[in-house]
C-alpha cells in the first residue's frame, strides 16, 4: 500500500455501490403505493348482528393484498437478502481479489437492475399505468400492468419505455396485462 493513500479504488467502488443501492431502495419505497390495511390490523364485529360475522385477522388482510404491492415487497426482500449474503461473503478474509471483484460486480448488477426497474415503473406511472411492475432477468424483462386490455398504442408505449431504459431487444420484452 502506498504511503498517504487513505481510500483505495475498491473502497470507493463499494461506497458508490452502497449509495446507489440505498438510492434505488429509497426510490422504490417512494413510488410504492400505500395500503389502507396493515399487517395485524383487525376488524371487530358487533355481536348484535347475524351469526356469520367473524373477526378479520392479519392472515386474511395479507390474502386480500394487491398483487403489485405484494410482488414489490417480495422482490425487495429477496434483493435485500441477496445483498446481505454478498456482503457477508465480502467480509470473509480468505477471499481472493478476483472473488471480491466478482461479489462487487454482483452488487453493482443488482443495484443497476433496481434502478432500471424503478425508472421503468415510474415512467409507466407517468404514462397513465397506475399500477405496474417490471422484472428484469438475464434473458429479458417482463412488465406487468394493471389493465383490462392493452391497445397497440399502449403496448408500443411500454416497449418504448423499456427499450429506452435498457438495451433489451423487443423480442425479449414480455408485457402482461392483469385486471
Amino acid at each position: 500500500m502506498k504511503k498517504g493513500k487513505v481510500l483505495g479504488k475498491g473502497q470507493i467502488t463499494v461506497a458508490v455501490m452502497l449509495l446507489a443501492l440505498g438510492a434505488a431502495i429509497w426510490l422504490n419505497t417512494k413510488y410504492l403505493p400505500s395500503e389502507s390495511k396493515y399487517l395485524g390490523e383487525a376488524s371487530y364485529v358487533n355481536n348484535s348482528s347475524a351469526k356469520d360475522e367473524y373477526i378479520e385477522t392479519s392472515a386474511e388482510v395479507t390474502e386480500k393484498a394487491d398483487y403489485f404491492t405484494t410482488t414489490k415487497k417480495d422482490r425487495e426482500k429477496a434483493r435485500k437478502e441477496a445483498c446481505e449474503t454478498i456482503e457477508e461473503t465480502l467480509k470473509n478474509e480468505k477471499l481472493t481479489d478476483d472473488d471480491k471483484k466478482s461479489a462487487l460486480a454482483k452488487i453493482e448488477e443488482i443495484a443497476d437492475r433496481i434502478e432500471r426497474e424503478s425508472n421503468i415503473e415510474a415512467l409507466l406511472s407517468a404514462k397513465g399505468f397506475q399500477k405496474s411492475i417490471a422484472v428484469m432477468n438475464d434473458n429479458g424483462i417482463t412488465v406487468v400492468v394493471k389493465s383490462d386490455g392493452l391497445t397497440s398504442a399502449q403496448t408500443l408505449q411500454i416497449q418504448d419505455i423499456v427499450t429506452s431504459e435498457t438495451s433489451i431487444p423487443l423480442g425479449n420484452i414480455k408485457i402482461v396485462p392483469i385486471a
